[in-house]
């Protein structure tokens, strides 16, 4: 995008550069067939940071620059398609860069053409493979359509949060032996058996009676991520610890267990919307089956 080499944005390419794929892969998807952008029958969805590496343009040709600064041809996040360019470096640091001159061709791209739709499933590819981000990029902030104010999207980039914390991705988690342990980011579709987290009768569904007459928490949330998606058991205490509550909250018939059930039902709800990423450890061991997360 074109602007101030003096004036370097601090997440290089921007949040709106984030944005901006989220409207496209939205637009595309709304456009046409389900799988219109889709990576092997399944939707594209807009990445949290971006693969690949920034490189700057020059600009000599001053009608062109006319076109794109004044006229306001391309903008931050703009697909353009460039022809006849060369290798050059910034006469003031030195740095490799694109030089956009008299005979090149600028051109800039519908957001549903085939160059765009074709970067976006390279680019899903490369996430699916585990391949790491530019450790630069911004990262894609919450969606402003987005009820909850509370989500815990990381707000610092998203590598260097990996990176210091000792983030991994599912996909890794499921091709390690067990037994291991993990750190994960990750969103949370539905529970399983599915609850309705707007009743406190529908936590009756993540909890089971002994013969003995006791009863504990038993269910699993299907997580996901950019690389894979697992059904991770919460069971007992580790159940207790999230819901903050016992199941003899759920059957008591006292204010005080009102009132943390509904802080339980509000959990659920949170880590539940969409766009609201999660982390927590996962912990992978041997059952009879095969592996249980």
């Amino acid at each position: 995008s074109a602007g101030n080499s003096n004036q370097q944005p601090q997440d290089d390419p921007p949040e709106q550069v984030l944005t901006t794929i989220e409207k496209i892969v939205r637009d595309i998807s709304a456009s046409g067939p389900p799988n219109a952008a889709g990576l092997d029958g399944n939707v594209i969805q807009a990445p949290i940071a971006l693969c690949g590496r920034v490189v700057n343009a020059i600009i000599w040709e001053e009608n062109l620059w006319n076109l794109i600064h004044r006229e306001s041809m391309i903008d931050m996040g703009s697909f353009v398609r460039l022809r006849n360019v060369n290798n050059t470096k910034l006469p003031t640091t030195g740095t490799n860069c694109l030089s956009v001159h008299n005979r090149s061709s600028l051109t800039p791209l519908p957001f549903d053409a085939y160059e765009i739709k074709g970067l976006l499933k390279e680019h899903a590819a490369r996430i699916q493979k585990g391949d790491p981000t530019n450790p630069t990029s911004a990262i894609l902030p919450v969606s402003s359509n987005h009820v909850s104010n509370r989500s815990i999207r990381p707000s610092t980039n998203v590598v260097l949060e990996m990176k210091n914390h000792g983030v991994s991705m599912i996909e890794q988690c499921l091709q390690t032996p067990a037994p291991a342990t993990f750190t994960l980011q990750f969103e949370v579709s539905h529970t399983v058996p599915a609850c309705n987290p707007t009743s406190i009768d529908g936590i009756k569904s993540l909890y089971t009676k002994k013969k003995d007459g006791t009863s504990s928490f038993r269910f699993a949330l299907h997580i996901k991520d950019a690389s894979s998606e697992v059904d991770v058991l919460c069971l007992g205490k580790v159940a207790e610890g999230l819901l903050g509550i016992t199941t003899r909250d759920i059957t008591s018939n006292n204010d005080e267990s009102s009132e943390k059930c509904e802080g339980a039902l509000e959990t659920l709800r949170e880590i539940m919307s969409p766009s609201t990423i999660c982390e927590g450890k996962v912990r992978s061991i041997l059952g009879k089956d095969g592996k249980l997360y």
